[in-house]
């Protein structure tokens, strides 16, 4: 009986020993569920305030200048020929009914280009360079003279221009010979006396004797 007593003693105190004994867990990550409850501030991350920060203007490139346009440069007038850049020879002499004829080459022996414009005064000179008969003495038209609308002539170096100078009614003393032409230039370029060339005479006296005789050119040409 006694033994019986002490079995179920034990038995009761293993039982309430068993009952007082919880396992123990490790707790596992809590997790975090928002409901519809929840304040919308807390769900919300709130961004950093924006800076705002001073840009220095960038300067603007100087508008492209446009080049000034070049005037186009006026051309200079080439100059007079002078007497003394010039060269004349008489290349012939011809007669017709109381005429003498002389044909003449002008040259430039300059070393640039000159022009030569209008109508000198002529004269006929002996080989002294006396003068026989004289343009002058025919009035204003006789001497040296630009006309309105004259051409101009351009003479580049060893250019040369042509001319004839008919001459009449010499009635002075006998002249030495040969005869050549001289001309006086307008603008005041100055005198030129052409070399003489072959036959150089006067022409025959048809006035009175000491009367005037008359002398005239034909102009310049190529």
């Amino acid at each position: 009986m006694r033994s019986a007593v002490l079995g179920l003693a034990i038995a009761v105190s293993v039982a309430a020993c068993g009952s007082q004994i919880t396992p123990t867990t490790s707790p596992g990550p809590v997790a975090i569920v928002s409901t519809g409850s929840a304040s919308p501030e807390a769900a919300v991350t709130a961004s950093p305030e924006p800076t705002t920060a001073t840009l220095a203007p960038t300067p603007l490139p100087p508008p492209a200048s446009t080049p000034a346009p070049t005037p186009a440069p006026t051309p200079r007038p080439l100059p007079v020929c002078l007497a003394s850049g010039l060269t004349a020879q008489v290349t012939g002499w011809q007669g017709a009914a109381g005429h003498q004829i002389a044909s003449i080459t002008l040259t430039n022996k300059g070393s640039g280009t000159c022009t030569v414009r209008g109508t000198p005064e002529v004269e006929l000179v002996d080989t002294h360079g006396g003068i026989l008969i004289d343009s002058q003495t025919g009035g204003p038209d006789g001497l040296p003279h630009i006309a309105s609308g004259a051409t101009a002539f351009h003479l580049a170096k060893g250019g040369s221009l042509k001319t004839m100078v008919d001459t009449a009614n010499y009635c002075g003393a006998a002249p030495a010979l040969p005869t050549t032409v001289a001309f006086v230039l307008p603008a005041s370029a100055g005198r030129l006396v052409a070399a003489a060339g072959p036959g150089g005479g006067v022409p025959p006296c048809n006035g009175s004797k000491g009367s005037l005789g008359s002398i005239a050119m034909n102009g310049w040409q190529k």
